[in-house]
């Protein structure tokens, strides 16, 4: 699974990747929120995203609100990651509706966790979306296609009723 870096410190960045890269992530970098919210917008983006809240161009809160009115599916999981550690940044963060919120300096463990739950999330998310393109397509089936057909006597199209031979 592909997970988004957005990170401006090279340390950080380094250090998150190897850690990421350890426990089976695909990491995508972006060394700004500008180049975060260019990758968001492709269509192959990463499902999960690492945003930090302070970096050049557009800061996380601003991806994460823009990933939010954009309303995409299937849903991005974001975690903001921060040195900001006061109560009010942690509401303000999740009022921007990011997913979770991990303050700097983190445990590795804490973060494996929140990025586990963050995947299962995304999976739950994907099960849900198949099972609801597999009712549609039911649901389809039952209400029975309409076929227009030309008659051949007359040229005028005609509507097939289910089940009717041709």
């Amino acid at each position: 699974m592909k997970v988004l870096l957005a990170e401006d410190s090279g340390v950080i960045r380094l250090l998150l990747q190897r850690v990421l890269t350890n426990w089976g992530y695909e990491v995508v970098f972006a060394e700004d929120g500008t180049q975060a919210w260019q990758i968001l917008e492709r269509p192959d983006s990463p499902r999960i995203a690492l945003l930090d809240w302070m970096m050049p161009g557009l800061d996380g809160l601003e991806v994460c609100q823009r990933v939010r009115r954009a309303a995409r599916e299937p849903r991005v999981y974001i975690v903001l990651l921060t040195g900001k550690d006061q109560q009010k940044d942690v509401v303000r963060g999740l009022a921007a509706a990011a997913d979770d919120y991990l303050r700097k300096p983190f445990d590795n463990a804490e973060l494996e966790a929140r990025i586990r739950t963050g995947r299962t999330i995304v999976e739950l998310q994907d099960e849900l979306i198949a099972a609801r393109e597999t009712l549609r397509q039911y649901q389809a089936k039952e209400a029975g296609p309409s076929r227009v057909t030309v008659a051949p006597a007359d040229r005028r199209p005609r509507r097939r009723v289910r089940g009717e031979k041709p």
